[in-house]
């Protein structure tokens, strides 16, 4: 594993290479992955946002107004959500969570990349570290530790915004007619939030079945879904027309899947993004809600796994 100091744009980064992969990290800059290129064939799999100057996402700003792409992690949550319970009622989880908006500290250890951050309005440490199991395959571990004796509610899901290809097709650990549930659609003739969904081939409201597992570059659609039932096995994976794939896998303390489907409609791009979480439905709330949370409990910690693996 070669580690070294770089820039992204017009910031400072940090690179680490396999004999296979190049990443490109952001710790300065909520510990983002912003590129994940394979060398043997130059393919970028992350989205890129246009421009040679980085737009910078403030503590608590506007995710969408800012980088959008790349991979980020959610915590301690996705959408804006005031917590409820207490000492932390009223208090408000930022939109896309609060560690996308902040500096990670980090440090070459080895042959490891070590990044970690402490929350602001809530009190916990979330670190991680980058090492290649091997050289196709880019392992992260995770730690967040509960700081205070208290029990926290909070989701963390990886927000990877995978550039999309005409002709490649999603593959998921999920049996045909697996249920779903529309989170969002700007399509209104597609689907419309708490709509039931089917994998791979679903019903729309108005434009017959519809197979979701191949992403349409001029359908003009962006939405999003999650599964009913938690992963069996962890893993899923983007596939292009010349073979290579893109296959992340979890470990069993990520139960859940969430997908998001952009068809150009956002921002232009055409991408998927694939989101394990450890909890459903965008916020805590919600995830209480649908009886898919996760807790962090008082003084207590929670470990993980994430990784991306490239194949032919």
């Amino acid at each position: 594993m070669r580690i070294e100091k770089t820039d992204y744009k017009d910031v400072g980064a940090v690179a680490v290479e396999s004999g296979r992969l190049r990443v490109v990290m952001l710790p300065e800059y909520g510990g983002k992955m912003a590129s994940l290129v394979d060398k043997a064939t130059g393919r970028e799999f992350l989205v890129q946002a246009q421009g040679s100057e980085y737009k910078k996402l403030q503590y608590a700003g506007n995710y969408v107004a800012a980088e959008c792409s790349g991979f980020d992690d959610m915590f301690p949550t996705i959408d804006t959500w005031a917590y409820d319970k207490y000492p932390w009622q009223g208090v408000e989880m930022p939109d896309h969570g609060e560690v996308c908006g902040l500096p990670w500290a980090y440090e070459a250890a080895g042959e490891e990349l070590h990044c970690w951050v402490y929350g602001v309005r809530f009190p916990y440490r979330l670190d991680k570290w980058l090492q290649f199991e091997a050289d196709d395959i880019l392992a992260i571990r995770y730690k967040v530790q509960n700081l205070s004796p208290f029990d926290l509610d909070c989701i963390w899901a990886a927000h990877v915004m995978i550039n999309a290809e005409p002709g490649a097709r999603i593959s998921l650990p999920y049996p045909d007619g697996a249920g779903a549930v529309c989170v969002f659609s700007q399509d209104k003739a597609f689907a419309v939030p708490g709509m039931a969904m089917n994998w791979p081939k679903t019903n729309t409201v108005s434009q017959g079945i519809v197979d979701i597992s191949r992403t349409r570059e001029d359908g003009g659609n962006t939405y999003k879904f999650y599964f009913n039932e938690p992963m069996h096995q962890g893993w899923c994976e983007y596939a292009y027309p010349d073979g290579t794939a893109l296959r992340l896998g979890v470990s069993e303390q990520v139960k859940y899947l969430g997908v998001w489907i952009n068809e150009g409609a956002f921002k232009g791009y055409n991408n998927i993004a694939f989101e394990p979480c450890t909890g459903t439905f965008d916020h805590p709330g919600a995830a209480i809600a649908h009886g898919q949370n996760s807790v962090l409990s008082g003084n207590g910690s929670y470990e993980w796994q994430l990784k991306f693996q490239i194949a032919r």
